[in-house]
This record gives C-alpha cells, structure tokens and sequence, in this order.
C-alpha cells in the first residue's frame, strides 16, 4: 500500500516535469515520455507473480490521459497492454533459477 501511495506520487512529478519542463528540451521533435519507460522498467524488474506493474499501468496511464490532449483512456488502455505483453513474455518464455 505504500509502495502504490509512492508511486503515485513519483508518476505525478514525472508528468508534470514531462508537460511543463522538459518540452522545449526535445530530441529530434520528440519529448521523452518518462512514465512509459518507469512502467516497463517497473514490469521487468519485478518478479511475474506481483501485481505492481499493473498498478503502475494504471496510474501511469491515468495521469497521461489527464495531462494530454487524448481522450481519456487512451494512455491507460496503451500502458495495460504493454503491462501484460511483458508479463506474458516472462511468464511464458524467461526462466528465472531461484
């Protein structure tokens, strides 16, 4: 639970530097999404049983959607399937020796 609380508040800070700082700083006309690349991060590192990528998924996408100019579920629904690909990927094709 705190963990999530944590996250939520570190995928807010991301957002806000990602709309409102780091837009004239872009590379080749394109703005680095950092919440896109904290939710795979998040999804590989952890171990495939948790469930805190998923959750990052949706907090992630939620304040994409909130903060861009897409309908709202667009980034949400983006960030989900990106969870569960990977997830999938792991699950069926990476053996972990424990």
């Amino acid at each position: 639970m705190q963990k999530a609380w944590l996250l939520v508040l570190a995928f807010y800070i991301m957002v806000l530097l990602q709309t409102s700082f780091l837009v004239p700083f872009n590379i080749f006309g394109m703005t680095p999404n950092f919440v896109i690349i904290a939710v795979i991060l998040i999804n590989f590192f952890e171990k495939p049983e948790k469930k805190m990528g998923i959750v990052a998924g949706i907090f992630g996408g939620i304040f994409l959607d909130i903060f861009s100019g897409h309908f709202l579920g667009f980034y949400t629904l983006i960030l989900l399937a990106a969870v569960f690909f990977i997830k999938y990927i792991i699950r069926s094709y990476i053996r972990i020796w424990t």
